[in-house]
């Protein structure tokens, strides 16, 4: 067991080193999310960096999206994928991977993202500054048949983004960026390879109730923000609930009630926009309309959704060093067309977000996921 730079901290809370976690599941993760959205829609990306400590591997990503025309025109938008793995050990406390690298300057406060020149059409210096102090999600759990198929948790904080990008000989110059972050850590599906099967999928969950809708949004307007998370069955049934109103003071109240409706692009699962409806604990309602400021992010391009060309997803051994790059034609209403041609639909519906809450501008980033039958938004 090597020793690492936290271990001369005293913050030790296994009789183990840093090098080590409190289980031998492989899919134990720990990973960093940050998003920075432009304002006018001129640019959008996300950003993520995990350690996956029982698999020997970190990865990144950056996924960028640009307009083919004006931003908000018909034209379409395409999508610029740059994915990195690299072998964990021995270098286990410089959190970079190739070109990109992520340092937290100030915790909770500042950081740092970079991805140095190279080969690739990308490089960037941006800083995360906060708006508001981090919202800790409840710790989220499950088991399924007697395996543990989730135990996480995660934490989300909104904040700005500023500083420079130059893609494709293009340079951007951002200043006041919405910038979202979130951190979690634990045990997640979809990591470290496919799941063993210990049962016929015809008995999942969400099968047996119908359908299941997911919600998710970190948002702020110039006084205040928040973080709201729902959960629910096909029926409208809700089975989990968490949320926060905060102000940059340091002020909070606990959100005791949400609703939502969503308009869908005809045809599709795809979001157009949502209202929403919130309570807090005071009894202050918030009534809030976002719409997609660019393209929902096919996840497939950043590693999730088993995404890589080998199709095994997040934290898998690709060997020492391993990067990929690949560009998404986004310009269909739904479908996304990856760079070999095929067609995709996208699970995930999360996208850059614009709109107001009670007719201040508002920004953020929305999650409206909806799987099988959903009847309460119209959905079969």
């Amino acid at each position: 067991m090597p020793l690492g730079n936290l271990d001369e901290t005293l913050r030790h809370q296994l009789p183990q080193t840093f090098d080590t976690v409190g289980t031998s599941d492989p899919r134990f993760y720990d990973r960093y999310w940050f998003s920075c959205y432009d304002p006018k829609g001129e640019i959008t990306m996300i950003i993520g960096m995990g350690l996956y400590c029982n698999m020997n591997v970190m990865d990144g990503f950056v996924a960028c999206q640009l307009p083919n025309g004006e931003p908000g025109s018909s034209a379409g938008t395409t999508q610029h994928n740059f994915r990195f793995s690299r072998e964990l050990r021995p270098d286990i406390d410089t959190v970079a991977v190739g070109p990109l690298s992520i340092e937290i300057l100030d915790p909770f406060k500042r950081a740092g993202i970079k991805v140095a020149a190279s080969d690739q059409p990308l490089e960037l210096d941006l800083e995360w500054t906060n708006f508001l102090t981090p919202k800790l999600e409840d710790h989220h759990f499950g088991r399924l048949r007697g395996r543990v198929t989730q135990d996480y948790l995660r934490y989300t904080q909104v904040g700005k983004m500023a500083g420079t990008v130059t893609m494709n000989d293009k340079a951007y110059d951002l200043a006041n960026c919405w910038g979202g972050r979130d951190h979690s850590w634990g045990v997640r599906p979809q990591t470290a390879g496919p799941e063993p099967v210990t049962g016929s999928p015809q008995t999942d969950v969400m099968r047996q109730t119908g359908g299941h809708v997911f919600y998710w949004i970190p948002f702020s307007c110039e006084e205040f923000g928040g973080h709201v998370q729902v959960q629910c069955f096909g029926d409208g049934r809700q089975h989990y609930m968490d949320g926060i109103i905060q102000w940059p003071d340091g002020t909070e109240r606990v959100v005791t009630a949400t609703s939502f409706e969503v308009n869908f692009h005809e045809g599709t699962r795809r979001w157009k926009q949502v209202r929403s409806h919130f309570i807090d604990e005071a009894g202050s309602t918030y009534d809030v309309v976002t719409n997609q400021l660019a393209r929902d992010w096919a996840m497939i391009g950043t590693g999730y959704d088993w995404g890589w060309d080998d199709r095994q997803g997040l934290g898998v051994y690709r060997g020492e060093y391993y990067t990929e790059t690949d560009t998404y034609d986004m310009s269909h209403p739904e479908n996304v067309i990856l760079s070999d041609g095929e067609t995709l639909q996208p699970m995930h519906r999360e996208a850059p977000a614009y709109g107001t809450i009670n007719g201040m501008d508002l920004m953020g980033h929305q999650i409206v996921i909806c799987t099988g039958s959903v009847p309460f938004l119209g959905l079969d």
